[in-house]
């Protein structure tokens, strides 16, 4: 019977060390999965973070290049205004001038702010001396074709920026 007693006291705390033991390594499975789950939480976040940053910098990306894409198509148009508006006064026809520089003034305000500070300088003076000069009761002919012809170097020579 001592030895009945003895085998069952044995079974008894094996089967004890076997619970214990079952029950640290669901501890450690359960810490092992928690730690896991934090980890994806805090890379989820990292990555829409990133995720975030790299759209924002996309988006500012093509806004510049619409901008600058907007900036041609004024320099563009300056440029045609400048080369008509010179064309028409060559031939001494002052009111196709007038009209022609209108388009001129119009283009301005979109390129200016897209160019260089000393590019829109030399351009808005240019663009005030013929305006003055156009605006004469007899218009100077040579006067006035050197003047665009100036402005069209300058315009030309336009530096987006």
């Amino acid at each position: 019977m001592m030895f009945r007693l003895k085998s069952a006291l044995i079974i008894g705390l094996l089967s004890a060390l076997s619970l214990t033991a079952c029950s640290e390594a669901g501890d450690t499975v359960k810490d092992a999965a928690d730690k896991a789950k934090d980890t994806a939480a805090e890379t989820t976040e990292k990555v829409k973070d990133t995720a975030t940053e790299t759209a924002e910098k996309a988006k500012d990306t093509v806004a510049e290049t619409v901008d600058k894409g907007a900036g041609l198509v004024a320099l563009n148009d300056m440029k045609d205004s400048v080369t008509s508006t010179l064309d028409a006064a060559k031939t001494g026809d002052f009111d196709t001038a007038k009209t022609e520089f209108a388009k001129v003034q119009e283009a301005w305000p979109a390129l200016k702010d897209n160019i260089k500070p000393d590019s829109a300088q030399s351009i808005q003076e240019g663009i005030e001396t013929v305006k003055a000069s156009l605006g004469e009761g007899e218009p100077n002919k040579d006067k006035i074709v050197g003047e665009l012809t100036n402005l069209l170097k300058s315009v030309t020579g336009i530096q987006l920026g």
